[in-house]
């Protein structure tokens, strides 16, 4: 059975780095005196980003997203100038790189913070938080790989407050814009069983979904098709589409599928070194006795196979997740 009552228009804002709550002022990017202007208003919230890490605060609520006001950065970096995200009605975002004597004044003043892994971090943010962060490291991403022209080799320029770069060469001018890897993400199903696939880099009992990027020329259903073929062997009787999910790890966009298979015949590939038909049953019985691991909660895999699981009776597939790495917790501290 696959998973349905999901309102169409929320199911994308169910995912993880999904809700940036902000206008994107894209009217205002090319306005160099409102953004300076801006830069210098203590209102104003800079988003740090250090070798790619957030700053993060953890407590026992949760991880929390620390942002900079303007005095409390000094001055920006030259050649990577802060890179406009938005307002949320009160303060305007930008995020900035900092350097390494940045880095260590930042964590003076912030003794219990952390610049650190936002994939990680982000399974218990808040939605916002996680949204902003993840939009302000994929910007990053791409200016750190666009640094030099593709066409001529001369370095480029951020203009457009970060979202665009030119050639710094006049005679070539270039223009470059922030890019994404479109990729499909799909959860098999086949009456009461759903398809995990476990990939030859994992550890052993690591199981999720099946995914792939999308190939030039290629439509998302024909990249599901394929990309299921091509890892398992097996074939497709229906597809449809669920929600996407913005994925800065490093530059891709999720798009999320259920697909129902002809039969439960299937095989392996180099890509795909196990894979195993799983019922609710199995799936909590496998969970529970510690035998297979599942994706983290914030990714759009996750969230495609728990909206299954629930569907199917199988209830809170998150909780059973928690529960079961707390007991493993608990077993290692036991064997110390």
């Amino acid at each position: 059975m696959i998973a349905t009552g999901i309102d169409h228009l929320a199911r994308s804002k169910r995912n993880q780095f999904t809700a940036v709550r902000l206008n994107r002022e894209v009217e205002l990017r090319d306005d160099a005196e409102w953004v300076a202007a801006a830069l210098c208003d203590q209102q104003t919230r800079l988003v740090p980003l250090w070798r790619s890490r957030s700053l993060l605060e953890h407590n026992t609520s949760g991880s929390l997203a620390i942002y900079l006001s303007p005095d409390e950065l000094g001055q920006p970096d030259r050649i990577q100038p802060p890179t406009l995200l938005g307002t949320d009605g009160k303060h305007d975002y930008f995020a900035v790189s900092v350097t390494d004597e940045q880095k260590d004044n930042i964590l003076e003043r912030f003794p219990n913070a952390l610049f650190t892994n936002l994939r990680r971090a982000s399974i218990d943010m808040a939605a916002k938080h996680a949204g902003i962060l993840a939009y302000a490291k994929a910007l990053h991403y791409w200016q750190h790989r666009h640094a030099f022209c593709g066409v001529c080799g001369n370095p480029n320029l951020l203009r457009s407050a970060g979202h665009r770069m030119v050639c710094s060469n006049e005679e070539c001018s270039r223009e470059t814009f922030p890019r994404i890897d479109p990729a499909i993400i799909v959860l098999v199903t086949h009456e009461n069983a759903c398809l995990l696939g476990r990939n030859v880099r994992w550890n052993p009992g690591h199981f999720s979904t099946l995914a792939g990027f999308v190939e030039p020329g290629e439509s998302l259903e024909d990249a599901v098709v394929r990309e299921v073929y091509e890892e398992v062997s097996v074939q497709l009787a229906d597809i449809r589409y669920v929600s996407s999910q913005p994925w800065p790890f490093p530059a891709s966009t999720m798009c999320g599928f259920y697909a129902e298979a002809v039969s439960r015949n299937f095989g392996v590939s180099e890509e795909v070194q196990e894979a195993r038909w799983f019922t609710v049953e199995s799936l909590t019985s496998a969970l529970k006795d510690d035998v297979v691991r599942l994706s983290p909660p914030v990714s759009i895999a996750f969230r495609l196979l728990a909206d299954w699981f629930r569907q199917n009776g199988g209830g809170d597939l998150e909780q059973l997740v928690r529960d079961q790495r707390k007991a493993a917790a608990v077993g290692r501290l036991k064997q110390q």
